[in-house]
């Protein structure tokens, strides 16, 4: 019942925020559209190669991610499921891996295709979560339960 939970967060988002870490030991959060892979742990997006994010992956790849959305009234607020958790990022660098998540991603986001460049420019990012966190304010303001992968 919490993986579907967890499932049914990531199927009706399109933004993720994802921090990493960076060189210095700064956390660097940053808004991104993504889609669920094989399973609801399981999310892809891509970027440009030459962005920090892809460096800060390659050095440390542990992450922390939020779907989320914001609720104008507080009937909305007490709606609210959302999810949180932590776990790996990794690069996909090779040709055909690139070119399989900018298909996953132009399913949901046709727009994208109008990025500026070439789909070379582009890495795909894969983000397996390990822990994630289900805030259900439905149960009750602020409940929260850990579902591990």
């Amino acid at each position: 019942m919490l993986k579907e939970k967890v499932r049914k967060v990531v199927e009706s988002h399109n933004l993720m925020h994802i921090a990493t870490v960076d060189l210095n030991g700064f956390p660097k959060a940053r808004g991104v559209d993504y889609v669920m892979g094989e399973n609801e742990n399981e999310l892809y997006f891509i970027t440009h190669k030459m962005t920090n994010k892809v460096n800060e992956i390659k050095n440390n790849p542990n992450v922390s991610v939020v779907i989320d959305h914001d609720c104008p009234s507080f009937e909305d607020l007490l709606k609210l499921v959302y999810i949180k958790g932590t776990g790996k990022a990794e690069v996909i660098e090779d040709p055909e891996g690139v070119m399989k998540v900018f298909g996953m991603i132009l399913q949901k986001f046709p727009y994208l295709k109008n990025l500026p460049g070439e789909p070379t420019d582009f890495v795909g990012i894969k983000v397996t979560l390990k822990e994630v966190y289900v805030t259900d304010n439905t149960v009750s303001f602020g409940h929260t339960e850990k579902v591990e992968y």
